[in-house]
């Protein structure tokens, strides 16, 4: 997968300085398209003009032109460091549905969102935020206010013994992507798999029991000998293999602190109507508790709800 249209969806008056130096990182890439998207609404606004739809038009009207300007004037600080980045705004009240339906008409290759952070420590993932998640039908991008290294790690999450209808095309589509990213940012590619072992105490046959160590080995290098080979049959030679054992949402944000992670890439599956209320574990579990970006990926042939 190749990355030449990227759609940035600035949410707030005030753009972290981490933001705009990725957005620089992305725009010095000459053959890279960036446009930045403000989907704009104000409760207030319709309320005080719902009996009068022409003045409500035009007092629309002057508050996109007032978010505009805050494109435009982001737009024209890249613009003095001699890169170019498109801009456009839109009335939605639904956000996650503006930026997908602006997504499609731009055909991006990639969302680029920003995640906040609460004082206490936490990230706040609003519920737009969870339905663009669930809905994007583009890799989604999601930033935190960290910087990136000059020479990003890249850490893609593949499991070739997913339950998933087609566990393998989500997994060379996580590795195309990732390979992707690498190579655009003159990264370091990790690529991650994350497998729990029977604990023992739940093994009720003593012969097993007795020989637990070897079973525990059995799994280990099975679960070795399926990654390597999913890597090799990608042609991934420069990857950094990472064999992780335990819960996904203890060792994934072990791995990303050991390992000085900048991006971590995984699947996002989607499960129906139920995704507006969860999103699959994997993912809940891991986004609040890693500091670094986070890129979605859909399983081949998603479609989303929403569209043009």
């Amino acid at each position: 997968m190749k990355i030449l249209r990227v759609l940035v969806h600035i949410d707030s008056d005030q753009v972290s300085d981490a933001l705009m130096e990725k957005i620089r990182i992305l725009a010095k890439q000459n053959e890279i398209s960036i446009e930045l998207f403000r989907c704009c609404y104000n409760d207030s606004l319709h309320r005080s003009y719902m009996f009068d739809t022409e003045l409500e038009k035009h007092a629309k009207a002057g508050y996109l032109h007032q978010k505009e300007r805050e494109l435009i004037r982001i737009a024209e600080q890249l613009e003095r460091q001699g890169l170019s980045v498109g801009y456009d705004v839109t009335w939605n009240k639904n956000a996650a549905e503006g930026v997908i339906k602006k997504a499609l008409r731009f055909r991006a290759d990639m969302v680029i969102a920003s995640v906040g952070k609460h004082p206490l420590g936490y990230y706040i993932f609003r519920q737009g935020d969870w339905q663009l998640i669930a809905q994007c039908p583009v890799p989604l991008l999601l930033v935190k206010d960290t910087a990136w290294s000059a020479h990003p790690r890249i850490a893609a999450m593949v499991d070739p013994f997913h339950q998933c209808d087609e566990p393998n095309k989500l997994d060379h589509e996580i590795l195309m992507t990732s390979n992707s990213i690498a190579n655009l940012l003159l990264g370091e590619l990790h690529v991650v798999h994350s497998f729990s072992s029977i604990p023992q105490v739940a093994i009720f046959d003593e012969h097993l029991t007795m020989d637990y160590a070897t079973l525990h080995q059995k799994v280990k290098t099975r679960h070795t000998e399926v990654l390597q080979a999913l890597v090799e049959g990608e042609a991934l030679a420069s990857a950094i293999l990472n064999l992780e054992e335990g819960e996904i949402h203890e060792v994934i944000p072990a791995l990303v602190k050991r390992e000085n992670i900048n991006i971590l890439i995984m699947g996002s599956i989607a499960r129906g109507v139920v995704e507006r209320f969860l999103i699959g574990s994997s993912v809940e579990r891991v986004l609040d508790k890693v500091d670094c970006d986070v890129l979605l990926i859909k399983q081949p042939g998603f479609v989303s709800p929403v569209t043009e």
